[in-house]
């Protein structure tokens, strides 16, 4: 019987390593891809503390992983496909006063597309695609969908990030980690002798110091109360976010929030945290992952950023892939641009962009 053939996405962190092992185990021909993505030029003085920094030792680190699990692997530049899909949107969403994911656009347009276009293109065998995801897919029996859930470590689920991903990619996806908990990953790559064993995770994408990359200048304006009082000065919309409450530099007897970004006014509007709560949102650009699509109202829960918890929802289709979410409880800091996930116990039904 012919091996079945993986290709691993690896970043050099723990997760990734662990899961190129872990499929090795499990009797597959593994080949590590990694990705560079950093066009930012020489930065001495900056530590990659996101996903998107300079790179040099996470590819060591790689390849010290690759030789110790004797396999082999390929690195590949996509730093031009970045650029035009991930970060020219995120400089858009930003200058338009969103907050964009980067994340979930990475995971279907970069990770689990170009790469695997990459790996193809320079004649690697594979039918599979593994990755240090903290998630679990299946295939329902009922309608043949792959069907995308939680990870049993509820701590470090990222099915959140992954809700963008068509039935093809899930198809091809193997999440080795979906069954551990973080402390069990790392034991695990003790037990292999991996030097990442103790590594610190990095962060998700960090935007306040790559603003030079993403091409945004600080553009000041005004700082008001709900009343439409000036407060202070902020340095530029792209560096608040709705319900942001520290690095306002302004002073009140009570704590403030982020409550609005107005790009036309170059704007940013502080308030009481109670002015956060919002019961109702429109969301666009859905995938359904469990279902073809919607055609009538469901309840749900929803999550409307990965940190935290799923709410009580009805959840009522709108023309052109859009939807209605109405909450049973408000919910703080609604966000235009994040991602809103819609779940089913541990199972992800799909999800969309907040409008």
């Amino acid at each position: 019987m012919e091996k079945r053939k993986a290709i691993v996405a690896m970043s050099g962190g723990v997760d990734s390593s662990v899961a190129a092992a872990l499929l090795k185990e499990q009797g597959y021909e593994v080949a590590g891809v990694t990705m560079t993505i950093w066009s930012g030029g020489a930065a001495p003085e900056m530590t990659r503390r996101g996903c998107y920094g300079p790179e040099d030792e996470d590819i060591q680190d790689a390849r010290k992983v690759a030789e110790r699990l004797q396999i082999p692997l390929h690195i590949f530049d996509l730093a031009h496909e970045y650029r035009v899909q991930v970060l020219d949107y995120v400089r858009q969403e930003y200058l338009r006063g969103r907050t964009p994911n980067p994340c979930v656009r990475c995971n279907r347009l970069i990770k689990l597309d170009r790469l695997i276009s990459k790996a193809r293109a320079a004649g690697i065998e594979f039918s599979c695609v593994g990755t240090g995801h903290y998630a679990r897919v299946e295939k329902s029996a009922q309608n043949r969908r792959y069907l995308l859930k939680k990870a049993k470590d509820i701590r470090k689920d990222q099915s959140y990030f992954l809700f963008n991903l068509s039935q093809e990619q899930l198809g091809r996806s193997l999440f080795p980690l979906g069954e551990y908990s973080k402390n069990e990953v790392r034991q695990l790559a003790a037990k292999f002798g991996l030097t990442v064993r103790d590594k610190p995770e990095s962060q998700d994408f960090v935007t306040g110091s790559y603003t030079s990359a993403l091409g945004i200048e600080p553009h000041p304006g005004p700082v008001l109360d709900t009343d439409g009082r000036r407060l202070g000065e902020h340095r530029g919309i792209p560096f608040y976010t709705i319900g942001q409450r520290k690095g306002l530099g302004i002073a009140a007897g009570k704590p403030l929030y982020v409550v609005d970004l107005d790009r036309d006014n170059n704007a940013v509007t502080v308030g009481l945290k109670e002015r956060l709560l919002r019961n109702e949102l429109t969301c666009c650009e859905l995938n359904w992952i469990a279902i073809d699509s919607l055609e009538a109202p469901i309840t749900a829960q929803a999550k409307i950023r990965y940190s935290l918890y799923e709410a009580e929802a009805v959840i009522t289709p709108l023309p052109e892939q859009r939807a209605h979410v109405k909450f049973a409880e408000p919910q703080m800091a609604v966000t235009p641009g994040q991602s809103i996930v819609f779940y089913r116990g541990d199972l992800v039904l799909g999800g969309g962009l907040i409008e």
